[in-house]
């Protein structure tokens, strides 16, 4: 896996600016100029997609110690909005500065080109789960997706918004598993979540590519 290294972290971002955030601060939002590259120092960014439908999506969180919009190198604009999922800082890199480096290391460039695509892949992954139209198989098939391979499941963020990125109410969620865990499907301890063997070795194995 090729991973940005600390010099090449330091290249980027030693110099750059430091913004703090607070919860459900926006970064950046949908539509602007794309100026700029960020390194998150710590704190979770939601990154928010707005459908033609009035509807939201998170498509991507991104975490401390992680590069953030790498995307808005080939935009002109930002696809989604930024939004501060608890207090978070992160350093800034311009969007000509972080070009100029990767024209310079094609190990950079691959780098990056990694995670971009992965970021793609989530979103796509997304988008099919919620298009399944029963709350529950959606839920489960959520769970599959984020499983360790034991079949565990822990959130590092409240599940309201894990029923968000879903695409459901709260309540919605929440029923659906009770509706799991009544059935034996799967047995829920607060944000960890053990889906049984039996009915996990069924699901999907593996993130869609």
């Amino acid at each position: 896996m090729n991973e940005f290294d600390n010099e090449s972290l330091e290249r980027l971002f030693g110099r750059g600016p430091i913004r703090t955030l607070a919860r459900d601060e926006p970064l950046f939002r949908q539509g602007e100029p794309t100026t700029a590259i960020f390194h998150i120092l710590r704190g979770r960014l939601r990154m928010v997609r707005h459908l033609a439908a009035g509807d939201r999506m998170t498509i991507h969180t991104g975490r401390a110690g992680e590069l953030f919009a790498e995307g808005a190198l080939f935009s002109d604009v930002y696809q989604c909005d930024a939004i501060a999922a608890e207090s978070t800082q992160v350093r800034v890199c311009s969007k000509a500065g972080m070009l100029a480096v990767v024209s310079e290391s094609p190990a950079t460039m691959l780098a990056l080109l990694e995670q971009v695509t992965h970021l793609l892949h989530h979103a796509r992954a997304m988008r099919e789960l919620r298009n399944i139209r029963s709350a529950n198989d959606r839920v489960l098939h959520h769970l599959h997706l984020s499983a360790s391979k034991d079949g565990t499941v822990v959130f590092d963020r409240p599940l309201l918004e894990v029923a968000e990125d879903l695409g459901l109410t709260h309540e919605a969620y929440y029923r659906a598993l009770a509706d799991l865990g009544r059935v034996g499907t799967i047995k829920r301890m607060g944000r960890r979540i053990q889906l049984i063997k039996s009915d996990y070795v069924k699901g999907p194995s593996t993130q869609p590519g």
